[in-house]
């Protein structure tokens, strides 16, 4: 399904969203959680399915109408500056999402307002020196943003989509842990690689896991509550 993703990708992403929503380690029944980044639906769709009232949040229209009408209730928003309360949920379910925005510090602080005393966040993204770190111009992604791309338009034209400096922006693991410690109110539960979970060394290896993560997933709790995660 991976190999097909590019010209079918809805049958890898409905499987991907059911086995990671079956994975995730909290009570999801009744419990209100934004789908930050929330695309064509398929993870709003499985945490419904597990219970939860779901709010659907996306920077682009295009991308919530991706596979057809967009999921109930979506909303266009940025997650910089998200349209509801502080405290308002219990949890915010954040995929691929931060490689995507030039600032991750202002995401991360931004869930963190959102979500209530003792709630959870799961968040990953796709490193940028991963082997799909790149997305569209992978692997010229090695040379950095800007020769990257640049080598990237000279053999194969222009990118469909996540072109580095507007929809696509170096990520890395280090700088994003040490981002999440700059903010009080949130503190990191776990981090693992999300392909491979069983394989938790490599995110403790400086240098190393910036390669082999391929995509790292952070579970992160907002301090206030006597580390109750459940709704």
């Amino acid at each position: 399904m991976f190999r097909e993703e590019k010209r079918n990708p809805v049958p890898f992403y409905e499987a991907l969203s059911n086995r990671t929503v079956a994975s995730l380690p909290f009570e999801l029944d009744g419990c209100r959680i934004l789908d930050l980044g929330c695309g064509p639906g398929h993870y709003t769709s499985a945490l419904r399915r597990a219970g939860a009232t779901v709010v659907p949040i996306d920077f682009e229209h295009t991308e919530l109408v991706a596979a057809g009408d967009p999921a109930s209730g979506a909303l266009v928003a940025d997650a910089h500056r998200l349209p509801v309360p502080d405290a308002f949920c219990d949890g915010v379910f954040c995929s691929n999402l931060l490689e995507h925005t030039p600032d991750t510090d202002g995401v991360l602080s931004e869930i963190a307002r959102v979500l209530r005393p003792g709630g959870w966040a799961w968040v990953s993204w796709t490193n940028w020196y991963s082997p799909w770190g790149g997305h569209e111009i992978t692997p010229f992604h090695y040379l950095g943003p800007r020769f990257g791309l640049a080598a990237y338009r000279r053999l194969k034209g222009e990118p469909r989509k996540n072109v580095p400096g507007e929809g696509l922006f170096p990520v890395h693991i280090g700088a994003t842990l040490a981002g999440v410690g700059r903010e009080p109110s949130l503190r990191v539960v776990e981090v693992f690689p999300r392909y491979y979970p069983s394989q938790r060394w490599i995110v403790r290896v400086p240098g190393v896991r910036e390669f082999l993560t391929w995509n790292c997933v952070m579970v992160l709790q907002r301090v206030g509550d006597a580390g109750d995660s459940g709704c």
